[in-house]
Order: structure tokens, then C-alpha cells, then sequence
């Protein structure tokens, strides 16, 4: 369903709520039915999204992620704030948005007369239609209490084109292709999907450089050796940990005669739609979570696409006219490929997912009514990991633990460790670790070899510790901080942490939002929770409080813990065989004997542990003896 079907269902009386499975799409949505309607935001049009939101009470259409509806159902079970529901980017299949589907099925059992519109681009549509459908068997022959409707959407024919062998590497092959298209082929915009924002960067850098050659040559050309028109360059990125002000640059309309060339994930298959795209590159691969029960953490795993998102991809480039895609694979390749991708719920961890529901009073999750059901091991070893981390008692109750878990937006193990920072007397520790904990990407990756060497070398003198990355980045954000707040002048002080970040390498906007993460943390924690910390024992002393805050960390992430085995790699609680990841600061040393860590990053022979810190055994004796033993 498009914005102009949003706006008439608000103007015929509904108070709308739109979800979107992304930040980006919720936040660009907004910005543009606003805009349209000529209204500022936040007025009539707002939006709710990761932990920030721009509405006010009287707001008609809210634009939000699923999670945030998720929350709102804690305070309104019923949904009594909206009268018509709009799920969007239903094919995405994300496991919130199936979660959502199974509630508002239960709901709409209860409120008659709310409307419920299901929007997806490409998906069974009869199965969506059965699983809304609530005439009981007897009354099958009546009408269906849900109706399918089709719209067509306008696209123009386009051309595919498939690689005639197999490319081995397929960010430099999009790279080629991006230049090829610029000096052969009839002006219009490109498209170029990669999998990750490592891969992005990296390609944006490639074409950066070949982008202001061309630009400069221009001045002295009208013509490609080709006979096409020669046109400026501009490299754009999209991914979805972008900031709101570089997504914006995507939407904007260049100059008569500068090729856009726009690097993005599959947020720009579905979730947004950038205007004058006529040439599409395909690389065949995406990233998606993956749940090995063996490892007990999900990874992001690069897999080929389905023939659903290629269809997605490649109807990208007919959007305003005849269009040309590109598939970075062979013709027979794309035969092999799957119709469509497993639900995300079939695939991933379900802890996080399962600890709402129980908040949300769902007690018989085995007979929840999930659109496509997940397989059974799944929701035992989540409900293992909820029970390993005392958030549900032995019946599968919520204890009071799990009942503050649920409240916060981390995973469980992130939540527990928050909850039990004031008996270790270290909350604003806690919440530094667990707000870098949900970032990525803090340092800067640079593009010449002297910067990269030089940006080790400042990491390694300035922040690395023997005890880990999670320590690494708790003096990472407390030195940002100190910055941050030793000038009231706002400017003054924004300058200060601008240059800082560039003098150590580090991300000022990852920063930034980790701050902003914390803020919201710290206003659940200490005025919703009232936690305080407990007092300490004798004296204070720097050595105390380091064994206490890791001690913290451990009671949260015991279960991810790894030893080291006699062949010099790792091996997880549950036999899964780990290495370090090379980014981390504990590659470089001598290999510790214990160690848990917050993620994992799967390449296609190893699993890296990321977001690590030391321990030792005793520890995790001492902290969880319901979960090991010594033998």
C-alpha cells in the first residue's frame, strides 16, 4: 500500500499506525507524506523508531517499526489508540512481523471494528487471507472475513542480462559494471546491490576515485569513446546504520547531467524507492540472521538470494522507464536459486522474542498462532537461554527479573546484565557496555594502508586493554563523555568531539547514537525501575570496581562462553568450534584461556567471536552454578 492510501484511510476517519520492518523506511516515509501534505512533521504525520520518535498526541498516521508497536501493546493490549492497522513490507517476513501477525489476529478476534491491512509485495496472498480468515469451519461457506486486494503496479519492461561465467568476486565485478554502464550506456541513474556496509564502503571508495577523474576529464570532453554523452559522477550509500542526514542526500535530485550511482542492502529492494533508477546490478548475495543452536548466538550469514528478491531487485530499474538489470551470476545459476527465502522465525534466535510474548501474558507459546510455525528446537533452546538467565521459572513463568528484561529493548542476556547492575554497584558502567553493545562499526575503517596502520596504532596506545573489547569500549564512551561534557556551548563542545573522534579514528555518529542510546536506557533503568546502587563494601579502589563491572557482564553472557582447546581454537559451552575475529583487541595477544563473547560473525569455513572479554573459570563457577559444573 502506498502513501496515498495511508492518507485517505486517515482522511476518511481512521487514527492509522503504519509499521515498516526498517528504521529508514519508517522515518523517509514520514518525511515524504508530510512533506506531500505540505504539513510539518510531527503534526498530523509522525513517526516512532529506534528509540527516538516525532509525534504528539493528536497525531493522525504514525509511521513506526514493529518493535515500537510491539511496546505499545505492554501499555494498550488492545490497541485502543488506532482504529485501522497497517502492517507494510509483509513479504520481508521478519520475525517481528510474524509475531505481530499472530497478536493482531488475536485481537481483531476481540475489536470487530478495527481495520487490519496486510501490505506485501510479493507473497501468497491466499495464505495471508486463510490466516486472517475467522469464520470458524461450520461457516466456511460464508464469506471470508478477509479480502485480497490486488494493485498493479506501474513498471516499464526491462532487459536482463546474466554474466556468461561465474565472477569471483562480486564487489569488484559491481564496480566494473557501474563504469561500463557509465561509458556505454543512454544517461539514468544506477542501482548496485551489495550485502553489507563493509562492502559498500568499500566499493564507494573504488568509485569515488574513478568518479573525480571522470568528473575532471568532463571539463574537457563531450563525448565517451563510446558516442555516449559524457556525465558527471556521483557515488551515494545506502545502508540501514546510515545517519538520517546521508540518507536524506539519496531522495534529492541531482543536476541535468550527473549519473546518481547508488550503492545499497536490500533495504532499497522494497522498504524505499528512489526516483529516476533505470540500470540495476544484481550481486546475487544477501545478508541474513541464521540460529545455530550449537554456538547459542544467531550470525549474519551471506547467502544467494531468492528467485522473489531478484524479481524485487530487478523490477527496481522500471520504475519511471524501460530499464536494464544486470545478474552477477549465470543464467543457470538463477535457475537453481529458491522461490523464496525461510521466515526469519524459522531461522533465528527466539529468546528475545519469546520473553515478550510471556510479558505480554502468552503463556502457551507452543500453541501461539505463529503464521508459519518454528521449529520446535528453536523455541526450546530459547526457552532454555530465558530459563539459564532466571527471566522464567521453572513452570515458564515470568519471574520479576524477566519482567524488567522484557521492558528493555536489548536482547535478554544485554537486559539481564542490566538488571543486575545495581547489586554489583555499576549501573553507569553497565549502561555505557550495553549502549556500545548495540553500535557497530566504532572505529573508522580507513582507506590507505599508512591510516590503517596509523589507526591500529593509536587504538592499541589509547583504548586496548588485556581484558577485552567490552572494556575497550566502556573507556572508549567515557572518554567521549568527558569531551563531550566539558563545554556548556554547544558548538564548542560538538567541535571538541568532532576532532577527537578524527585524531583516535573513531565514528563520531556511532558515537553519538550510543550516547542516545544510553539516555533512553538510563531513563527506564533509574526512573522506571528506580534501580540505585547498592553500597560497596570498604574502600573503592579502581582494581574492585573493574572485578565487579566484569563480574556484571558474566551474569548476563555466561552462557556464551568459550575455552580453548588444545589445536589453538576455541570451543563454545555447546561444542561449536570459534575463533577470534580480527578485529578484536584480544587478536594480537597471547591467546586467554576463558572467554565470553556478545557476537558472532560467520565467514564460509569459521565463526568469529566479536565483543569479547576475558574471564576466568572461577568466575563463571561463582556466578552461574546453576549452569556449569566442574568436572
Amino acid at each position: 500500500m502506498g502513501p496515498e492510501g495511508q492518507v485517505y484511510l486517515y482522511e476518511i476517519g481512521h487514527r492509522v499506525c503504519v509499521t515498516q520492518p526498517r528504521v529508514t523506511a519508517a522515518v523517509s516515509l514520514a518525511c515524504r507524506v508530510a512533506e506531500e501534505r505540505g504539513e510539518h512533521l510531527g503534526e498530523n504525520v509522525g513517526y516512532a523508531a529506534a528509540m527516538t520518535s516525532h509525534r504528539s498526541v493528536d497525531t493522525g498516521i504514525v509511521f513506526m517499526t514493529e518493535g515500537v508497536l510491539l511496546r505499545e501493546m505492554f501499555a494498550s493490549p488492545l490497541l485502543m489508540q488506532y482504529s485501522c492497522i497497517v502492517l507494510d513490507e509483509v513479504h520481508e517476513r521478519s520475525q517481528m512481523t510474524d509475531v505481530l501477525m499472530g497478536l493482531l489476529k488475536k485481537i481483531i478476534k476481540k475489536r470487530k471494528n478495527l481495520k487490519l491491512v496486510i501490505s506485501s509485495a510479493t507473497m501468497d496472498a491466499d495464505f495471508l487471507r486463510d490466516f486472517f480468515n475467522l469464520s470458524s469451519s461450520k461457516e466456511r461457506d460464508k464469506a471470508s472475513t478477509s479480502v485480497i486486494m490486488s494493485m498493479q503496479g506501474r513498471t516499464h519492461p526491462i532487459d536482463l542480462f546474466y554474466s556468461e561465467e561465474p565472477v569471483p568476486d562480486y564487489v569488484k565485478a559491481t564496480v566494473d559494471t557501474v563504469i561500463k554502464i557509465h561509458e556505454n550506456e543512454p544517461f539514468g541513474d544506477v542501482l548496485a546491490f551489495l550485502t553489507s556496509q563493509e562492502e559498500i564502503l568499500s566499493a564507494q571508495e573504488t568509485l569515488q576515485t574513478y568518479a573525480d577523474q571522470n568528473n575532471a576529464s568532463n571539463k574537457h570532453r563531450n563525448h565517451f569513446p563510446s558516442g555516449i554523452k559524457s556525465a558527471d559522477m556521483l557515488v551515494l550509500a545506502m545502508y540501514g546504520s546510515l545517519p538520517h542526514y546521508k540518507q536524506v542526500k539519496v531522495f534529492q535530485r541531482t543536476d541535468s547531467n550527473v549519473r546518481k550511482v547508488l550503492l545499497a542492502t536490500n533495504i532499497a529492494e522494497t522498504s524505499i524507492t528512489v526516483p529516476g533508477v533505470v540500470y540495476v546490478i544484481d550481486c546475487g548475495f544477501h545478508k541474513l540472521p541464521y540460529f545455530d543452536p550449537s554456538v547459542g548466538v544467531e550470525s549474519l550469514t551471506i547467502t544467494p538470494v531468492a528467485k522473489n528478491n531478484a524479481t524485487q531487485r530487478a523490477g527496481r530499474a522500471g520504475r519511471t522507464s524501460r530499464g536494464k538489470c544486470y545478474r552477477l551470476y549465470t543464467e543457470e545459476e538463477y535457475t537453481k536459486l529458491s522461490e523464496s527465502v525461510p521466515p526469519e522465525m524459522c531461522r533465528s534466535d527466539l529468546s528475545a522474542m519469546l520473553l515478550q510474548l510471556k510479558a505480554l501474558g502468552i503463556h502457551n507459546l507452543l500453541r501461539f498462532t505463529f503464521p508459519t510455525p518454528p521449529p520446535a528446537k528453536s523455541i526450546l533452546a530459547g526457552l532454555e537461554t530465558l530459563y539459564a538467565l532466571r527471566a522464567i521459572d521453572k513452570g515458564g513463568q515470568l519471574t520479576a527479573l524477566g519482567r524488567r528484561a522484557a521492558e528493555l529493548p536489548l536482547r535478554p542476556s544485554c537486559g539481564v546484565m542490566l538488571c543486575h547492575s545495581g547489586e554489583y554497584g555499576c549501573i553507569d558502567e553497565m549502561l555505557c557496555i550495553a549502549a556500545m553493545l548495540q553500535v557497530d562499526s566504532v572505529f573508522v575503517k580507513s582507506s590507505s594502508g599508512t591510516a590503517t596502520l596509523a589507526a591500529k596504532v593509536t587504538r592499541r596506545n589509547q583504548f586496548e586493554v588485556a581484558e577485552g573489547d567490552i572494556i575497550m569500549y566502556l573507556n572508549i564512551f567515557d572518554s567521549y563523555v568527558k569531551i563531550r561534557s566539558s563545554h556548556n556551548d554547544e558548538k564548542r563542545s560538538k567541535k571538541m568531539c568532532k576532532d577527537w573522534c578524527q585524531k583516535n579514528y573513531i565514528n563520531y555518529k556511532v558515537m553519538e547514537k550510543a550516547c542516545e542510546i544510553r539516555d533512553s536506557l538510563e531513563k527506564i533503568i533509574k526512573n522506571k525501575f528506580q534501580m540505585e546502587n547498592q553500597p560497596v563494601e570498604g574502600l573503592e579502589l579502581a582494581a574492585g570496581k573493574l572485578s565487579r563491572i566484569m563480574k556484571c557482564v558474566v551474569s548476563g553472557y555466561f552462557s556464551q562462553a568459550a575455552f580453548l582447546s588444545p589445536d589453538s581454537s576455541y570451543r563454545g559451552i555447546r561444542g561449536a568450534r570459534l575463533h577470534i575475529s580480527p578485529d578484536s583487541c584480544l587478536y594480537r595477544v597471547q591467546q586467554p584461556k576463558w572467554v565470553i563473547f556478545a557476537s558472532v560473525q560467520s565467514t564460509g569455513t569459521k565463526t568469529y567471536m566479536r565483543d569479547m572479554m576475558t574471564i576466568d573459570k572461577q568466575t563463571l563457577l561463582d556466578i552461574a552454578p546453576h549452569y556449569y559444573t566442574e568436572t
